[in-house]
């Protein structure tokens, strides 16, 4: 057998005395700052099925292998798109050939991701009470080298029992998860800072003896990091440590209601930095009629059981309900908390082109800043994306 290489594919020019700690800033990044007044990130491209929600659809993502992750992050990397955001799973919810059944790890998947992208924001999501703070923050770092400072954190509290029950830990009650998360931030922030060689710290779920952390990261003065929580409890977390605050919004004119709101209460905090980005299930074709059809073909496509467990999960922690009982009738097919949860709890936003931006336009006049959206077929989402809704919100002046 031979093997054929490509020099020139390989090959790695550099200079072996620049140090890259602290050369980008990172208040400039694609979802931070950048030229876009309104942000357009790619959720859940990390598990089957994706965010474009739990369903049996045609042409979803199906995780058999890393060229299909990576096309779509070269797709996404080459249309401007500013982020690629993976959700933490770790285990399916109704088995391994099931929506969400197959999920990559995200520090290792956001490594991939940075090798093979030259702009995009790349993050990786972290349940805090499974991974250490110092391998966390180093994890960080490392991928912030190989991306040229382009690396973010999206830091989550946890919630999930059967996850807790893989690991081994106990699940605590909501605030006191949010107490942990405020710690591990705290520490990692102290790794990625430049103002001590080590450290030790006492606190009530980390006890570390000489911490340190070298190289640190290409960003400055540290890596971003953003957060998703609507309780008091996670958004007094996110005021604390996070650039962007993933606000829980139902609908186009549920976020005319919260997002004012939320917006003067991170001000109030001091942090009118903050970003306020929603969640978006977005479905674009060439008419209504058309889009209208495809949304109904996606409902219909639902993995029901899938979406009741994960209602379940929101709820109550757990998915342990008695799916037999429930499908005796199908009367959970009509209940919209049901549907929302089959889209993977993400805002509908279902049209022609027009009718998508119009939408977006009206996030952006209650406060949001930026989207990240789960796309049912991320091909051809992204191509639709680029060639249809992005030259609309550049016409729109909502990006550049």
């Amino acid at each position: 057998m031979s093997i054929v290489t490509n020099e020139s594919a390989t090959e790695n020019t550099f200079d072996r005395d620049f140090v890259a700690d602290y050369t980008v800033e990172r208040d400039k990044g694609p979802m931070v700052g950048g030229d876009n007044a309104f942000k357009v990130a790619i959720f859940g491209a990390n598990v089957s099925t994706g965010q474009g929600g739990l369903n049996f659809a045609e042409n979803s993502i199906k995780l058999g292998n890393w060229g299909e992750v990576q096309h779509l992050a070269q797709k996404a990397d080459r249309y401007g798109v500013d982020g690629f955001i993976p959700i933490a799973r770790w285990q399916g919810l109704a088995g391994p050939d099931r929506p969400w059944g197959r999920q990559f790890e995200t520090f290792t998947w956001a490594a991939g991701i940075a090798a093979v992208t030259q702009n995009i924001q790349i993050i990786a999501t972290c349940n805090v009470q499974f991974i250490n703070p110092v391998l966390g923050a180093k994890m960080v770092t490392t991928i912030d080298h190989i991306s040229g400072g382009r690396m973010g954190l999206n830091v989550t509290a946890g919630y999930f029992k059967p996850e807790y029950d893989i690991f081994g830990v106990e699940l605590p009650e909501h605030d006191v998860r949010y107490e942990l998360a405020d710690e591990w931030v705290e520490i990692a922030e102290r790794l990625w800072a430049n103002e001590e060689q080590e450290f030790d710290f006492d606190g009530q779920f980390f006890n570390l003896k000489g911490a340190q952390a070298h190289p640190k990261p290409v960003q400055s003065p540290r890596p971003m990091v953003m957060s998703a929580g609507s309780s008091p409890a996670g958004q007094e977390f996110a005021f604390k440590h996070a650039n962007v605050l993933f606000a829980s919004v139902a609908t186009v004119e549920h976020s005319g209601e919260l997002t004012p709101k939320l917006r003067q209460k991170a001000d109030a905090a001091g942090r009118e930095d903050l970003g306020l980005w929603a969640g978006a299930h977005i479905i674009v074709k060439d008419t209504e009629k058309e889009a209208r059809a495809y949304a109904d073909y996606v409902t219909e496509s639902t993995d029901w059981e899938s979406a009741l467990r994960y209602r379940e999960i929101i709820r109550n922690g757990t998915q342990s309900f008695n799916w037999d009982e429930y499908k005796q009738s199908e009367d959970y097919k009509r209940d919209e908390s049901v549907r929302a949860f089959g889209r993977a709890a993400l805002m509908p936003i279902t049209g022609t082109p027009e009718m998508v931006v119009e939408e977006l336009q009206k996030l952006q006049a209650s406060g949001i800043t930026g989207i990240c959206t789960g796309l049912v077929d991320y091909d051809e989402g992204l191509d639709r994306l680029n060639e249809q809704i992005f030259p609309l919100m550049r016409e729109a002046g909502m990006r550049a």
